[in-house]
């Protein structure tokens, strides 16, 4: 009887219900035998009921997925592609750290900082939406195994009763739109988003709230005077993303997950534009609901003062494309005393000479940079006369000028995107 064991032993390569099958076989004609070495009767005991089971190596069905759909997905792709930058060869973008330990490599990917994988919203990772840069684009087979990893490591997190993913959301609200004259009108309303209705979180944040003006544009939803009121408590918050809850279908997360490194803390009674307090999310149905989801959010931290939005890194080239554009175009707004267009943009110094003021303004005019579609940055969208929008500038309605305007500003923002 017993020398069925090594015959058992050799088909262990065999699929895993096969193997589950012969194992069951085995430990009934081991049952039938009146066993007296202990030795034995621990692998009738234990051998037998750990393997039926599905292995001794304490992982859920839904972990042993995602280790495997890391091991032959996910690590060749970053293996042929990412590791050569990102193996911690270059300062500040080491995610892909751990050499020839495999496990090592997903350990380092998973917990970098600021977070480069969105469990909350696998599509918008970072390792998915970063596109062309430095390093090669992704192909559309090489983002479908990245995707369908982090998925399976959504799922192995939430089947892990030790390490719940907690949800951070607001509840699904609808969006008022501004369908004519100026925000604060009856026809421009401001949305108002309660976080104080967080399941979990928003009873230590009474009154705090997210703000905005929301224009529908035909490639998705536009906001502007985009704030964060601290309400009585004052707030923080990480990793803010936003998302559309269109009905009957699936969430539709913010593609680019602008806000994954934003950390913002704001005081008690206080208000704080958030980033440069002007977005566009591509892809928005203007009339579908929408949630902001965290991934903290609590009372002030007295002691923290936030990440601002990183800064601009070739000032020379937006001094010589930039500068004279906006200093000409927006500066009468947005450098003057219209209180609205500098909370939206604040191009205070854009007409100094001195270049700590000219990086200030560069500053907040590199936040509206959508990095992903740099066509979509909020300074093109705002004034661009063939949208609609409730930008009070268009260019006098013609055309050639914005073209002008955008020509000499793509300059300096294509050299930003290109930046390291």
């Amino acid at each position: 009887m017993l020398g069925s064991v090594p015959s058992l032993q050799k088909n262990l390569g065999t699929p895993l219900q096969s193997r589950k099958a012969m194992l069951e076989t085995l430990c009934r004609h081991l049952d039938m035998v009146r066993l007296s070495a202990a030795g034995l009767l621990m692998f009738t005991l234990v051998g037998c009921v750990g393997l039926i089971d599905g292995g001794s190596d304490g992982l859920s069905s839904q972990q042993r997925l995602a280790r495997d759909k890391w091991e032959n997905g996910a690590l060749p792709v970053f293996r042929a592609n990412c590791e050569t930058c990102h193996n911690g060869s270059r300062a500040n973008v080491g995610f892909l750290i751990g050499g020839a330990d495999d496990f090592a490599v997903r350990d380092s990917l998973m917990n970098y900082q600021p977070a480069v994988v969105n469990l909350e919203a696998a599509s918008s990772s970072r390792i998915l939406t970063k596109g062309l840069h430095e390093g090669p684009q992704l192909t559309a087979e090489q983002s479908s195994a990245l995707l369908i990893w982090v998925q399976a490591e959504r799922d192995a997190v939430n089947h892990d009763p030790d390490h719940p993913v907690p949800v951070l959301a607001t509840p699904s609200a609808p969006v008022q739109l501004c369908t004519a004259g100026v925000p604060g009108d009856a026809t421009c309303p401001t949305n108002h988003i309660a976080l104080s209705m967080i399941p979990d979180a928003g009873a230590a944040i009474p009154g705090a709230e997210i703000a905005f003006t929301a224009t529908g544009l035909q490639s998705g939803l536009y906001l502007t005077n985009l704030v964060v009121n601290g309400g009585t408590a004052g707030v923080y918050m990480e990793h803010m993303l936003f998302v559309s809850l269109p009905t009957g279908k699936d969430p539709f997360p913010d593609q680019i997950d602008r806000y994954f490194a934003t950390k913002l803390n704001v005081k008690a009674g206080a208000t704080s534009p958030l980033d440069g307090g002007t977005e566009d999310f591509i892809g928005f149905v203007p009339t579908d609901n929408i949630a902001i989801h965290f991934k903290v959010i609590q009372a002030y931290k007295p002691d923290t003062t936030g990440t601002a939005p990183a800064g601009c890194k070739v000032l020379p080239t937006f001094k010589a494309n930039a500068q004279n554009q906006l200093n000409t175009n927006c500066a009468s707004c947005h450098a003057g005393g219209n209180a609205t267009a500098k909370a939206a943009m604040d191009l205070t110094g854009i007409a100094s000479a001195v270049d700590a003021d000219i990086l200030g303004a560069c500053n907040q005019v590199r936040s509206r940079i959508n990095f992903q579609t740099t066509d979509q940055s909020g300074f093109y969208i705002a004034p661009n006369p063939a949208i609609t929008s409730n930008h009070p500038f268009k260019f006098g309605g013609v055309a050639a000028n914005f073209t002008a305007f955008k020509t000499a500003m793509d300059v300096w923002v294509k050299a930003e995107q290109t930046a390291p």
